[in-house]
């Protein structure tokens, strides 16, 4: 798994993951649920937010502790014909072994 850029925040729960390049910038953010979406000027997903994020891994049957020993996350994109395919690649220690968990995100697209 690679290493992303991603920080968590104890006081608000709530976790930011990035693939934004040094040269992107943020033009538009979108909400669904508790998550929010970071988008460049020509749409591209760069981060996302979640927040409430304990109860978020809580819903995907993770124990909401691990949060303080994730020690990699990688945020994979995948568009698709009406639809864009997410996936959280959550990597931490659990008794001492690394453990990888893969999280899909599906979001339909809306044609306006």
């Amino acid at each position: 798994m690679a290493r992303k850029n991603f920080s968590y925040d104890n006081y608000s729960d709530s976790l930011i993951v990035s693939n934004r390049q040094k040269n992107e910038i943020v033009k538009n953010n979108f909400e669904v649920g508790n998550i929010i979406f970071s988008l460049t000027g020509k749409g591209k997903i760069v981060s996302i937010e979640i927040r409430e994020f304990s109860s978020f891994l809580e819903s995907c049957n993770l124990d909401p502790n691990i949060v303080n020993s994730i020690n990699n996350m990688e945020l994979v994109i995948t568009p698709k014909k009406d639809t864009i395919f997410l996936v959280l690649k959550i990597g931490f220690l659990e008794s001492g072994k690394e453990i990888s968990k893969n999280i899909p995100l599906i979001l339909p697209l809306i044609n306006q």
